[in-house]
């Protein structure tokens, strides 16, 4: 009698090396899964973690995890507690961490912080939050400011800070206005700027304009901004516009303004510039 978990998984590695049209591929994979019972999961991972090739058995613990993690997160966190440290350990927590979040946010956060190893604790943290940024973006945000610094923490935060911009942005815009890396300050508004803009374009634009500093950084913010101020209200933006000093940034405002409204009424884009030059 066969190994009733080690004979299928030798079946599909081998069906999977000889099949070439995706589509197919995906099913083998789709019947595979739905065939698991809940007692094969923990050993079907352990079979991948020897089994080759070495980025389809990635690949296949990838989405094992993943149907384990939706129907029991619970026992998918006890068992990756009795691994040891390596690749499999690492991408179960990742794609646990990133089911968990959807389904339940508060416990996966929970796990994460009951890590002890500071590096995994922060690595499966950081997947919670990014996962977290659409549905909660405050909580996404308070997870990332307390990260270690770093380039991933920073893109964290602003990708954070502009998703809650996006439905409060005024709020949202007092508390990166107390960020006291500027650097990481100009970033995180210039990003809130540019989704005020999809609700009050001319509260959004004077933000650019006060609170950033001259240079590409202030421009490219002006400029998402104008673009999507002038597909609503061309005479709006325009007046706006038209109050800059002369500059660098006044030119690249009305360039711009120009070429978003010459879609919506050319002869009135080509008169107000004529009128303004």
């Amino acid at each position: 009698m066969g190994d009733p978990v080690a004979d299928p998984l030798a079946r599909l590695l081998q069906d999977l090396q000889a099949e070439s049209d995706p589509l197919k591929r995906e099913q083998l994979i789709a019947d595979f899964l739905a065939g698991l019972k809940i007692t094969d999961l923990a050993p079907t991972l352990a079979l991948l973690q020897h089994a080759t090739p070495a980025d389809l058995a990635g690949d296949l613990s990838r989405r094992v995890v993943r149907t384990w993690a939706d129907s029991n997160p619970q026992a998918v966190a006890a068992w990756i507690d009795q691994q040891p440290a390596g690749d499999q350990r690492q991408l179960a927590a990742d794609n646990l961490a990133i089911v968990w979040a959807n389904s339940q946010l508060a416990n996966a956060i929970s796990w994460g912080q009951s890590l002890t190893n500071e590096v995994e604790r922060n690595r499966v943290l950081t997947a919670v939050a990014n996962e977290a940024v659409r549905a909660d973006a405050a909580t996404a945000l308070q997870l990332a400011v307390n990260m270690p610094a770093g380039s991933q923490r920073d893109d964290l935060v602003r990708r954070a800070a502009t998703e809650w911009a996006s439905g409060d942005a005024p709020t949202a815009v007092g508390w990166a206005e107390q960020i006291p890396d500027p650097t990481l300050r100009a970033s995180v508004l210039a990003g809130e700027s540019v989704a005020w803009a999809k609700q009050d374009p001319e509260s959004a634009a004077n933000l650019a304009v006060q609170e950033l500093p001259a240079g590409r950084l202030q421009e490219d913010t002006v400029i998402s901004i104008i673009q999507r101020w002038a597909q609503q209200a061309p005479e709006a933006a325009a007046a706006w516009v038209d109050q800059f000093p002369a500059g660098p940034l006044r030119t690249v405002a009305i360039d711009n303004l120009v070429s978003q409204w010459s879609q919506k009424d050319a002869a009135e884009a080509r008169q107000w510039l004529a009128d303004h030059s």
